[in-house]
């Protein structure tokens, strides 16, 4: 699932918002500093048309030219019982009509799915995130991200699912010292 891909979420606006330009995409992108933090809100819509709920937030930690490195903590809502609890650390990069992602580390935890009957489900839940985190090709296009006012909202579109995520950005703040 690629929408709990921070950077991407914190382009992203309001769905009824058209796709923001490259060049838009590119300007936002190039003003996030290290400490900057995002907190991303996603509804996914199975095409069985069940639903999930996603929270992510995460904080930008490194800065280079067109990549940024950002720590994510995800938390995806199966369920009254069930949650999954993803802790990563991700590079963006931006292209020319898409962000690519690369997980850098990240770990995976389970909760509500001990019992043994349940260990085959447990099992495919690790395997996605296993192939998610190993897809080299993670990619993003900027036509599914429209900037908003304070951050971004990102729309994909799968043959499994539709994800809109609605991001918030909060820049860094030093503290004042003291008086």
């Amino acid at each position: 699932m690629k929408s709990w891909l921070l950077p991407l979420l914190l382009l992203v606006p309001l769905c009824s918002q058209a796709a923001s330009t490259p060049k838009e995409i590119r300007a936002r992108f190039s003003q996030f500093k290290v400490g900057d933090k995002t907190i991303c809100l996603d509804d996914v819509t199975y095409a069985n048309n069940s639903k999930m709920k996603v929270i992510e937030n995460g904080f930008v930690v490194s800065k280079r030219k067109n990549a940024l490195i950002y720590q994510s903590n995800t938390l995806f809502l199966l369920g009254n019982e069930v949650t999954v609890n993803i802790k990563a650390v991700i590079e963006s990069k931006m292209g020319k009509t898409s962000f690519s992602n690369q997980f850098k580390q990240a770990m995976i935890q389970v909760e509500g799915m001990d019992d043994p009957a349940r260990a085959g489900e447990k099992a495919k839940i690790i395997q996605s995130f296993e192939d998610v985190i190993s897809d080299k090709h993670n990619e993003t296009p900027y036509s599914s991200v429209a900037l908003t006012e304070k951050g971004y909202i990102i729309t994909q579109v799968e043959s499994h699912s539709t994800t809109i995520s609605e991001c918030y950005v909060t820049p860094y703040k030093k503290a004042e010292a003291a008086r």
